[in-house]
This record gives structure tokens, sequence and C-alpha cells, in this order.
């Protein structure tokens, strides 16, 4: 594990880096970190996976969620700063898909910013600075999905070495004095092995994600993400489509040609949470997720561009009048 902490921080100037078992727990590992008292507030984006939900749970905070921005796939400082008062404690803005949010705007907003990287490692903001340096705390995860997949793993990295300190108290139970919070949070030995081998290979991993985003926008045109929004990808963790038409008939006709797209985000977590977030209804109707793996042959990417940019355009399947 040290090794791997070690490389992690070269890659993030420097920093301080705990490796855990997992991104949630470096989630929850920092909201614990951070000084979380029970029922304090922590603001987080509706549109994102389930797993920031579960973190500020367990942290005991109250989850409060944020709308995206208008054309992006983020929060913003101007969809956070309406929900702001003295209740709020911390703010969890991820990287969706390795889209940019604005750590440096939300970081203004007066509370810690945890910088969750889980979909943006090895990428970099607009100033060059690498994602998971702008947070008060970032968090990163290795799970088998994500851009550097090591089976399972995660990983705490902050600039304050007392909060790494903390961290590091916490990941495992039985190496320091009994708390409440602390658990067996340590990452495998294999994890992290493996870890390590990944991480030299992201740099190359990268840029096949990046040549096959731009193979698909050639052949998507005006329905891929990138070109609407105009924002920066860095790095392109999922290539998104949108879809005028019906995302549920589109997903059944794609699947139906062999090729398995899905929503982006299961369910916005307003919908548990609570909170009226329209920008994020619009996104769920209208964003599918198309397969970009760097292992990906020609061939899959041919098939995959040639299937899909049909249906892009073409309307949902009317059911047939019963009275015809």
């Amino acid at each position: 594990m040290a090794a791997l902490e070690s490389e992690l921080s070269a890659n993030h100037d420097g920093a301080h880096v705990v490796v855990v078992s997992s991104g949630t727990a470096a989630l929850y590992l920092s909201l614990v970190g951070l000084g979380l008292k029970p029922g304090r507030k922590v603001i987080l984006p509706s549109y994102t996976c389930n797993a920031l939900l579960c973190a500020v749970w367990h942290a005991r905070g109250i989850p409060v969620c944020a709308d995206v921005a208008g054309g992006s796939v983020n929060i913003s400082a101007s969809t956070v700063r309406p929900l702001m008062d003295d209740s709020v404690a911390a703010i969890i803005a991820p990287h969706m898909f390795g889209c940019l949010a604005n750590i440096d705007e939300l970081a203004g907003l007066g509370v810690p910013v945890i910088e969750d990287c889980a979909q943006a490692l090895g990428g970099s903001h607009r100033d060059g600075a690498p994602t998971g340096t702008k947070g008060t705390v970032s968090v990163l995860s290795f799970y088998a999905t994500k851009l550097l997949p090591a089976g399972q793993g995660g990983a705490c990295v902050t600039p304050d070495p007392e909060l790494a300190e903390r961290i590091r108290m916490l990941r495992a139970c039985d190496e320091t004095a009994p708390s409440p919070h602390a658990f067996n949070f340590r990452m495998s030995d294999v994890c992290a092995a493996l870890a390590r081998a990944k991480l030299a290979d992201l740099p190359a991993a990268l840029a096949e994600r990046r040549r096959l985003a731009d193979v698909y926008d050639a052949a998507f045109g005006e329905s891929s993400l990138r070109r609407i929004s105009g924002g920066r990808q860095s790095p392109c963790f999922r290539y998104l489509l949108h879809i005028d038409n019906d995302v549920d008939a589109f997903l059944g006709l794609s699947e139906a040609e062999g090729i398995m797209c899905r929503r982006p985000v299961w369910r916005p977590l307003h919908h548990t949470a609570g909170g009226e977030c329209p920008a994020t209804e619009a996104l769920e109707q209208t964003l599918v997720s198309v397969p970009l793996y760097p292992g990906l042959t020609s061939e899959e990417i041919n098939t995959v561009c040639n299937r899909l940019t049909p249906l892009t355009a073409a309307p949902p399947p009317r059911e047939k009048d019963p009275g015809t």
C-alpha cells in the first residue's frame, strides 16, 4: 500500500495519500476526517451514484441534493449557493463522467469541498492542475469499472497532513484507540499491486479513450454531449449521447442490436433524499451512455457507430391503434 500511496502522491503534486478499501469508504472517511457532526448538512449532486448518499448517511450527516447547472452534468456555485446556510458542513463535488466541475468556485462558498475524482483520475483542470488537487480532500476509486481498475480500492488525497493522519487512523480499527468511526477500511495488497500496474498504463488508456471518443463524435455528430455542451471532458470516462426521443425505446432498440447502452445514472438522488432538481430530471430523460473501453476493437467500434447512428434520429416506436 505504501508504494501505491507514494506513486499517487507524485501524480497529485506531492499531496498526502491514504489508500482505502473502496471509493465509498474514501468518501465516508473524508467526511468523518473533516469532523462532520451528526445532523449537519452535506450538499451533493442529485445526478450521481448512490455511493455519495450512502457515505453521508453512514457519517450521520443530512444529504441535501443540488441540481446540475444549465448545460452541464455537474453542480456549480450557482446551484449550490441557494442551499447554503450555517448548518452546511461540506460539499461533495464529483467530476461526472470526466466532465470537470469548477472546484475553485465551490471552494469560494466557505465550506470544505470533497473533490470526487472517481470518474476523473488522470485528468487536469483548465489551469493545468491535476484533478484531485483542488479539494480540501479528494477521493479516488479503483473499482473494476473505473479508470484505474484494480478490482476494489480507493484513496483519500489531501494537502493537509493532519487530515491525512486522522483518515489513516480511522482506516484500521486495530491499530489505534477504539473509535466509533474506525473500521477495517484497508486496501488489500493484491489490489494495491494491481493498481500500481494499472497506474503505469493510465496515460495510454486515457489517450485511447480520447481517440475512441473522437471517432464517436464524428459518427454521432450533434447527438454527442461533448459537442452539445462544449464542455471539457478530462478524461473521457463515459461517452454520452443526447436522445431527443424516448430513452427507454432507444435502450430497447440498442439492446436488440447487440449493444448495451444504459442511463448514466441509475436514479437521481433527489427521488430518495428530497429536493427539486428540474435540470437533473431533464438529463435523466435525455442522456444515455454508450460503451467506451480502451479494449474495444476497431470492428466493435464500427459496429457501435453503424448500428446506433440511425437510432439517434429514429422516433420511438408507436403502439398500434387497436381500432385499426
